[in-house]
């Protein structure tokens, strides 16, 4: 039961604190006073994102808090675990702080709880029936989401929804790999062709290929100084090496030298002989430079045609050529990954296929009985001889099921019933969606249940059934309720009068809990306006239950 609702900051509700009862509690009020606030505060609560226009001053912080008293052993065991312990005889207080940025944090009894724990409580405990759901009642979906809800099939639909995921999981990688394998197959031609080619390169990454670069330069300007270095050495043999070995043969006859003389001369005949060799070496190195790797200016060339062709890096080229080469050699593998994929993406199917015939079985067995109730709603409500079917097709399997599901209806009996969107009036849209919102909240489990105006569009006797509709149901849950006709107010077990205010340039609501003296007057104010009549005050004193 919703206990409470404390808000500060709301627009025309800056400070508003509204205490509910059991049963049914109805909200009037004139025309434009604002008496949808209230209950779109409540709808909005859990939104991710709380709307602006429901916020009186933007630069400041906004509180919600409402006080909901709990008995649903699964809501009670979630709370344990989040070490939320109830108090008051299981009630418990939900904060909502919205700041100046519109960043919100959700508090349950001063603990901090993530925004997902304050859905899964208000989908248990509420069910909003809101201006403008009419409209979705045009759409199959949500029409097939009413037959679902009404024949309470969560647990089935949810068991589907997930055996369909890893159907639909499966069945997409199993025609992967089949297209995978067609595009290998429709270019095989292809992949060899360019195997051949890339198998011609024998330089394996950019570090080879830069260390090539660099020895063919190196080669280059041996080969174009080799007559300088010829000479050079020739000059060393003929010259050089006889010069500094003549004088060291000189120098040691004499005894005028001494030891560190005659360690030059010994070097100096020494480095005549590195210098002849080493220059030598290197008028041979560029005939043996590449042959350690066995690579030569012709791989460079082909290397340069292929990044030129391909459009790729040395890398990009190497990594390309193993791709192909895994392609052409895992076809083997591939297709037995296949076979057993296919295998699996049956086994998938049928799973999903029998939950999914079992769900259909559901459906139209239930749809069955919502159509006997519908019809006698519609009867209480002022369309007495309707024609209603809810149609199945077939489909083709998706998170849904195998069903498509659509509402046909007729106002009169001697015509044949078309789909809602094409034949339903507005008026009728709306006594159908409330027919549907009564019977739904009957088995459904939601403790508190919302309207907001269900009686648009109608009055008289019409009205007055509506009222006793909503009543009974209040026998088992709590409702509350936005009217503005006195046939429904007038069932009220707790009335509040929605009040606009103006002072000055500031305008608010106010919200009073009617007594039975001030129900009295506000009733007789919905039956004759304004100016309110004796006449009006006697019916509406009768009218009170």
């Amino acid at each position: 039961m919703l206990e409470k609702l404390i808000g500060k900051n709301l627009v025309l509700l800056e400070n508003v604190d509204i205490g509910f009862s059991d049963g049914l509690n109805i909200a009037t009020g004139e025309t434009g006073a604002g008496k949808s606030l209230i209950l779109n505060t409540l709808v909005c609560f859990p939104l991710k994102k709380f709307p602006n226009e429901l916020i009186h001053d933007r630069n400041k912080d906004t509180k919600i808090t409402i006080k909901i008293r709990l008995d649903n052993k699964n809501i009670n065991d979630l709370l344990a675990k989040e070490g939320i312990l109830k108090t008051d005889e299981n009630a418990i207080e939900i904060t909502r702080d919205i700041n100046s940025k519109s960043i919100s944090k959700f508090y349950i009894n001063g603990i901090k709880v993530k925004p997902q724990l304050i859905s899964i409580l208000f989908d248990s405990y509420f069910s909003f029936f809101v201006q403008g759901a009419q409209s979705l009642l045009m759409d199959k979906k949500f029409q097939l989401q009413l037959l679902d809800k009404y024949l309470r099939l969560d647990k089935l639909c949810t068991s589907f929804k997930d055996s369909f995921g890893q159907f639909y999981s499966i069945k997409k990688t199993y025609f992967d790999l089949v297209k995978q394998k067609e595009q290998i197959d429709e270019k095989r031609d292809l992949f060899e062709f360019q195997l051949s080619e890339l198998d011609k390169i024998k330089i394996t990454s950019l570090e080879q290929e830069l260390e090539l670069i660099e020895s063919q330069k190196k080669e280059k300007e041996i080969r174009e100084n080799r007559d300088l270095i010829e000479e050079i050495v020739q000059t060393i043999d003929d010259r050089g090496l006889s010069f500094a070995i003549d004088l060291n043969r000189k120098i040691s006859r004499t005894t005028l030298g001494n030891d560190e003389i005659q360690k030059l001369t010994d070097d100096l005949v020494f480095n005549m002989k590195e210098l002849s060799y080493e220059f030598s070496k290197l008028s041979s190195e560029s005939e043996t430079i590449n042959q350690d790797q066995g690579l030569n200016e012709d791989d460079l060339f082909i290397l340069r045609e292929l990044k030129r062709k391909y459009q790729l890096s040395t890398n990009e080229l190497v990594e390309k050529k193993q791709e192909i080469k895994n392609l052409l050699s895992g076809q083997e593998s591939l297709n037995d990954r296949i076979s057993s994929c296919y295998i699996d993406y049956k086994d998938a199917e049928k799973k999903s296929s029998q939950i999914a015939l079992k769900l259909s079985a559901e459906r139209k067995k239930g749809s069955i009985k919502l159509v006997k109730l519908i019809k006698k709603g519609l009867k209480d409500l002022g369309i007495p001889n309707s024609t209603w079917i809810i149609g199945t097709r077939e489909k083709e399997m998706d998170y849904s099921g195998i069903d498509d599901v659509e509402f046909m209806f007729s106002a009169n009996p001697d015509f044949s019933p078309e789909p809602l969107k094409s034949v339903a009036s507005g008026g009728e849209l709306s006594r159908i969606m409330l027919v549907l919102a009564l019977e739904i909240s009957k088995v459904f489990e939601s403790k508190i249940i919302l309207f907001d105006e269900p009686d648009v569009g109608l009055g008289g006797a019409v009205a007055e059934k509506l009222g006793e509709k909503i009543s009974a149901l209040s026998q088992s849950c709590q409702v509350l309720c936005i009217s503005h006709l006195p046939q429904v107010a007038s069932f009220a077990n707790n009335h509040f009068l929605i009040i606009k205010r103006l002072e000055g340039r500031k305008t608010s609501i106010s919200i009073k809990k009617l007594s039975r003296e001030g129900r009295v007057l506000e009733i007789a104010r919905m039956l004759s306006g304004k100016n309110i009549e004796n006449e009006a005050l006697i019916l509406a004193d009768k009218m009170i239950k």
